[in-house]
């Protein structure tokens, strides 16, 4: 398959960006051009098999790591979307824990704590206490940590962030980055920044308001260092609060570019944003969960993971 090239007045070398998703028989390839002569290409998608309601992932070493938001364990893909580890985080009779008793992982990031790098899953805080907590992967010796993360997200709301929704994460140089999420009562997407080095310690916090498209929250935050480029995803939800689900509407892509100087910013709208369904109906009505990216020669392999809230996961490259 051949790379779909993009240049951008805006960068210092040109760069592509290739939305490659699994190949399925008889599918069509759709492409859809942005307004920097970027092309993104849709070719197919695959279900997870008895995996459920997926809702972070986060790439190391063309490995993918995949957290479902009332699942039992962490599972790991090659980049074929073949699972090749699971690791057990919580216990429970059935294969999807009970929504009001559910951690609510919804989003994840590498981080490097004492030299060592491990992978952060993190509630969403839309519950106290039960959505309060961070899980710390070690993939060296697979051990995992509980992290009590009350402190923090009240300091978060502190800032005047009326209904907390961590939906999204990224590290951008030394800022970690939270997305929080709105919905049709309380609309505001907030990016929420603090000292990655200082975590779990709150230090440095500030909330960036984050101007999306009508009836979208934020849902995924994907940073690519050598771009300086911030990917960003959003759905559409019918629900007026952080804790009930509702009708799965439109999804959208988006981009920041220059995020790193752009996180000094009060108010961030996107410098690029697309409906998904434009470039396939296989995308229509789908609720995008989280956005990653592996790099491919010069360019990328985009990677987009669904949840229907029926406890069915489906991923797009």
């Amino acid at each position: 398959m051949s790379h779909i090239y993009i240049t951008r007045k805006f960068l210092i070398s040109p760069f592509c960006f290739c939305m490659l998703m699994m190949f399925t028989d008889g599918c069509s390839l759709i492409n859809q051009k942005l307004t920097h002569e970027m092309t993104l290409k849709y070719i197919g998608s695959k279900k997870m098999e008895n995996y459920p309601s997926g809702s972070t992932m986060s790439v190391y070493d063309k490995r993918i790591y995949v957290m479902g938001d009332d699942a039992l364990s962490l599972v790991v893909l090659d980049d074929d979307f073949k699972v090749i580890d699971s690791i057990e985080l919580f216990k429970n009779d059935e294969n999807r824990i009970e929504k009001a008793k559910k951690a609510d992982i919804e989003s994840s990031e590498w981080l490097v704590k004492n030299g060592i790098l491990k992978l952060w899953l993190f509630g969403s805080g839309s519950l106290s206490p039960q959505r309060d907590s961070a899980f710390c992967f070690d993939p060296a010796t697979r051990k995992i940590e509980r992290i009590d993360m009350g402190v923090f997200y009240q300091k978060i709301k502190n800032l005047g962030i009326l209904e907390l929704n961590i939906e999204a994460t990224a590290l951008i140089d030394n800022q970690l980055v939270f997305g929080s999420r709105g919905n049709l009562n309380t609309k505001q997407n907030y990016l929420i920044l603090s000292t990655a080095s200082a975590f779990p310690e709150p230090r440095n916090l500030k909330s960036i308001l984050l101007e999306l498209p009508e009836k979208a929250g934020i849902s995924g935050l994907w940073y690519l260092p050598d771009e300086d480029v911030l990917l960003i995803t959003s759905s559409e939800e019918n629900t007026g609060n952080a804790y009930d689900d509702g009708e799965i509407g439109e999804s959208y892509f988006g981009m920041i570019y220059q995020a790193s100087r752009k996180m000094l910013e009060i108010r961030l709208f996107p410098d690029e944003w697309i409906k998904l369904s434009t470039l396939h109906s296989d995308l229509s009505k789908q609720k995008i969960e989280s956005v990653s990216a592996i790099k491919s020669g010069q360019g990328y392999k985009l990677i987009l993971i669904s949840d229907d809230d029926q406890g069915g996961t489906k991923l797009f490259n």
